[in-house]
């Protein structure tokens, strides 16, 4: 094995061996406060014994309903605490990646901090292109329920053969979900329901039409051509969104490639001195790390700015 592969051998050892020590402090630290807890608890009234574990169960419900939210929206299915033990495995061996490459500690502060941007980064990109997919079949079922409702066809047989059709398995799975939620705690709260696996606008347009069109009673399925045309145009417009903002980013990534051509063609008619200095010289390997995290904290800006939801 090459001196390369050690290393990185060694950090992945290092990384796992580290994720799981801390982790078993963390539940000794837990065992340890919840024996401090019950000693002291001895000693409350019964009021203020209700109230602190109130305080408490809320505390951590809080921080659990955020990461579970993240996950469903995700479509992570794993128990929540092998999520938490991956994020931190990936941030410390990103952070020890960092360190092996500057050789100071400060790299592994450095290297956590850009770990958990890019596990964020990654689980928002899931998150979205998980929405764009269910809003694109989305819009295809309301045309085909419409065309169904035209046709003389029941709203709910019609809603049920649209859905069935679908090509789209993560629409088909949210819905059988809603379908079973619908017959035992009413549609409306069923609908709601679904925002817990997909954060949809148009979801809750077709929802709240629905729930006009129930109450208004008339031609239920003239308010649903009006909201596919919406949804349609919500649709098409979120293309052409995407289109220039792709265009936009585009040159960003030009820029980054000419700079990396650049400093190799440098390099390479100095007889290697640029590669010399920031790979072997303690404040090149700082200068080239803060350029690349500056160049691609700048593409992130970019894609920020240029970035449009509707």
């Amino acid at each position: 094995m090459s001196e390369l592969q050690i290393d990185i051998l060694l950090i992945l050892v290092i990384t796992s061996s580290a994720t799981l020590f801390g982790y078993f402090l963390y539940t000794e630290y837990q065992r340890a406060r919840h024996l401090e807890y019950v000693k002291r608890s001895i000693a409350f009234t019964d009021d203020e014994f209700a109230e602190i574990l109130k305080e408490k169960k809320g505390d951590k419900k809080a921080f659990s309903e955020k990461v579970a939210s993240i996950m469903t929206h995700a479509g992570i299915r794993m128990p929540m605490y092998l999520f938490l033990t991956l994020f931190a495995a990936f941030v410390l061996f990103i952070g020890s990646l960092f360190a092996l490459f500057l050789q100071h500690w400060s790299g592994f502060i450095i290297g956590m901090a850009f770990g958990s941007l890019l596990f964020y980064m990654a689980i928002q990109s899931i998150i979205h292109t998980r929405q764009k997919k269910f809003n694109k079949a989305l819009a295809i079922a309301i045309s085909v329920l419409v065309k169904m409702m035209k046709n003389g066809i029941g709203f709910e047989q019609a809603l049920v053969k649209s859905i069935s059709v679908s090509s789209s398995p993560l629409f088909k799975e949210i819905f059988e979900n809603f379908f079973q939620e619908k017959n035992t705690i009413g549609e409306v709260e069923a609908f709601e329901k679904i925002n817990q696996y997909i954060d949809s606008k148009e979801l809750r347009i077709f929802a709240l039409a629905i729930k006009i069109g129930r109450a208004s009673g008339g031609q239920f399925s003239n308010t649903l051509e009006k909201v596919e045309q919406t949804i349609a145009y919500r649709e098409k417009m979120q293309e052409k969104v995407d289109v220039i903002t792709r265009e936009g980013s585009i040159g960003s990534y030009v820029v980054v490639f000419i700079t990396i051509f650049l400093y190799f063609a440098l390099d390479k008619n100095f007889d290697g001195k640029l590669s010399e200095y920031f790979m072997q010289s303690d404040y090149g390997r700082f200068q080239l790390l803060g350029i690349s995290l500056w160049v691609f904290l700048g593409i992130m800006a970019n894609k920020f700015i240029t970035k449009v939801n509707k």
